[in-house]
């Protein structure tokens, strides 16, 4: 058996016990709240009833079809809750085991096996469903394809296709974790309140007092479906205490690993107070906001001195241009999504993989490529 959901509180947690004699197992310990046990219905009915010590607690349990079939037991989402079905089961005599047991038990493949364990940690919609169909055998489906290529003696259209899959992997492998984002600029240009805009609540202290952000505040976001963590630094100037120094420094520190640098601007103020933070941002990495659009404007989009950056104007007081920021955001992290229902690579191991196989191609040596793909394929 194996507890299927993530780790933590939540509303309905999920175990599954598999094997040979899976039913009557569940059997000796789960009591129905009325009719006969579980061998008397037909696969996928649910059964309301109790388990655990005690009164118990009340659960779901499902019969599922296969050879043999395997139970579900839907309980109250928590520690507390699904250690008291573990428990009841191993009563009757069932072993533990982790998600990764039960997904090489599932899976026709290891990709498919790895798929199903990093499922139930997708943070967003938009991961969960690029990991579904990894679930389904799409990265399979593509590897195959690319094995064909190359018996095929169809090299460049299999270097390309390799490429495609390398480039989708920059993707996938970030769908459990997500990107970072840094909110940058001088104090008192409205990083923080627009951290709570972007975010949707309140996360922030927000004070007209300059310093008031001295350490790092972070809240989790979903642009256009891709996971995000958005951060709210110290604002940039020559600060002399140094509580608020340190948070300046460890602004910078994150800066320069994080994947996109929001550089905010006060267009109600004049442009030198806040753009003198720009220099030293990393470019190609930043996006460019001109804060407080509902005030009145002490500059345009078009000045000079601005030096070729493009600004987005917004009111995260009003929300206005919050839109075009997400959408701009959303572009940035992820310039090339992977089509829909796409073989995407979503672990280290397989873009790792991956790029063997191509080493393989570019060097002509088409027995190391299919041997490549045979070892990420396989459970080895």
């Amino acid at each position: 058996m194996a507890a299927l959901s993530p780790p933590g509180r939540g509303a309905i947690a999920v175990v599954q016990v598999w094997g040979p004699g899976a039913v009557r197992a569940v059997e000796a310990c789960f009591r129905p709240a009325r009719g006969g046990g579980l061998m008397l219905g037909p696969a996928g009915r649910l059964r309301l009833g109790r388990m655990g010590r005690g009164a118990g607690d009340e659960v779901v349990a499902v019969v599922l079809e296969g050879e043999p079939p395997a139970v579900e037991i839907q309980c109250h989402g928590g520690p507390a809750a699904t250690e008291l079905v573990l428990e009841a089961l191993e009563g009757a005599g069932v072993g533990r085991a982790g998600v990764e047991q039960w997904a090489a038990a599932q899976a026709a493949t290891r990709i498919r096996a790895e798929a199903l364990v990093d499922l139930p940690h997708a943070p967003t919609l938009r991961a969960a469903e690029i990991l579904a169909e990894q679930a389904g055998g799409a990265l399979d489906r593509e590897l195959e394809g690319l094995d064909a290529e190359i018996r095929g003696g169809r090299l460049d259209r299999a270097i390309g296709r390799a490429d495609r899959l390398l480039a989708d992997g920059r993707v996938g492998v970030r769908l459990r974790e997500g990107w970072r984002a840094i909110l940058a600029g001088a104090p008192n240009v409205g990083k923080s309140r627009l951290l709570n805009a972007l975010a949707g609540f309140r996360r922030a202290i927000v004070a007209p007092t300059p310093g008031t952000t001295r350490d790092v505040v972070t809240a989790t976001a979903a642009f256009d479906g891709w996971p995000v963590l958005l951060a709210d630094t110290a604002g940039q100037r020559a600060a002399e205490d140094p509580v608020e120094r340190h948070g300046i420094d460890r602004a910078r520190r994150m800066a320069d690993s994080a994947d996109l640098v929001v550089l905010v601007l006060d267009l109600s103020r004049p442009l030198e107070e806040s753009l003198g933070v720009a220099s030293g941002w990393p470019r190609g990495r930043s996006l460019v906001v001109a804060n407080k659009a509902d005030l009145p404007a002490a500059w345009g989009l078009d000045e000079p001195s601005l030096r070729g950056l493009r600004a987005l104007r917004v009111s995260a007081e009003r929300g206005d241009g919050l839109d075009d920021l997400t959408a701009a955001i959303a572009k940035a992290i992820v310039p090339g999504p992977p089509a829909p229902c796409a073989g995407v690579p979503f672990r280290a191991r397989q873009v790792e993989g991956l790029g063997r196989v191509r080493a393989a191609l570019r060097a002509g040596d088409v027995a190391a490529a299919i041997r490549a793909i045979e070892s990420l394929r396989g459970w080895a």
